[in-house]
């Protein structure tokens, strides 16, 4: 039976065990650590998963450990656990920002390491996961970390070297198309709209192009041309937002986040 460890149960923290209990994991092989000890207890009683303060002992129980802390507390934590660490195990880190070599350099050791950016929708099993492992990691080890996120949401498997800009375009993206939605709730109610049917009338707008592109298997490009008719309302409104360069500036807010990340992670 592999047993995992999830080190730090804040939001992620506990969307990644409630994930791996829906999904049939064993509540028996999951170990929870968590500083505070409300927290603790609340995960224990709510989960009924053994649920310590002490991470040293829950990395050195678990055969695959997830490190779910804040960056910030990221060095604390890992020396804590390194004489726990053996090459057998796995240390999967959703921490934002702090590369492997940083881990490998903090550790003092070489270590089995698989990075993962999950964003916020993972709390409903929606999330968009990027997820990098290093040299030491072998496939059958890929496979069994992906079975533990798959539940979260969809992976997509990248270069270290990308996890910055997974972390602006999947990380930061729900808050730019949150910006998007309210524009467009907001327009609803300069032209009338009452703000509650206009905020259902664009959240379905946006669910059910979604869920267009999942069906019909289109590129946007495409389902934008079907919309768009000649001389139509549709195109009197796009020519408004080129002339705002709203797609450019999308992009940019992308880069902007990006090369955030990446001073962070320095």
């Amino acid at each position: 039976m592999i047993k995992t460890g999830i080190l730090g149960m804040g939001n992620m923290g506990e969307a990644i065990l409630k994930a791996l209990l829906d999904s049939g994991f064993d509540k028996k092989a999951i170990f929870g650590a968590e500083a505070k000890s409300s927290r603790a207890e609340f995960i224990k009683t709510t989960y009924g998963v053994n649920c310590s303060q002490k991470p040293e002992e829950i990395a050195g129980k678990a055969d695959y450990i997830i490190v779910a802390v804040k960056p910030q507390d990221s060095k604390t934590l890992l020396r804590a656990i390194a004489p726990a660490l053996t090459d057998k195990k796995v240390l999967i880190s959703i921490m934002a920002g702090i590369t492997t070599s940083s881990i490998l350099s903090t550790v003092g050791k070489p270590v089995k390491v698989v990075r993962a950016m999950p964003n916020i929708c993972v709390k409903v099993g929606e999330g968009a996961i990027g997820l990098a492992p290093n040299q030491m990691v072998d496939a059958g080890e890929v496979e069994e970390v992906k079975k533990m996120l798959v539940p979260l949401g969809k992976i997509i498997d990248v270069n270290e070297d990308l996890m910055d800009a997974v972390t602006a375009l999947g990380g930061s993206g729900p808050a730019f198309f949150l910006l998007f939605l309210e524009a467009m709730i907001d327009g609803g109610v300069k032209l009338g709209i009452p703000r509650d049917k206009a905020t259902v009338l664009s959240t379905q707008v946006i669910k059910g192009t979604l869920r267009m592109l999942e069906v019909e298997g289109i590129h946007p490009v495409l389902l934008k041309e079907m919309i768009t008719s000649p001389g139509g309302t549709t195109i009197a409104g796009l020519a408004s937002l080129d002339e705002g360069a709203l797609k450019g500036r999308l992009i940019r807010a992308i880069e902007e986040a990006c090369k955030r990340s990446k001073e962070l992670s320095a």
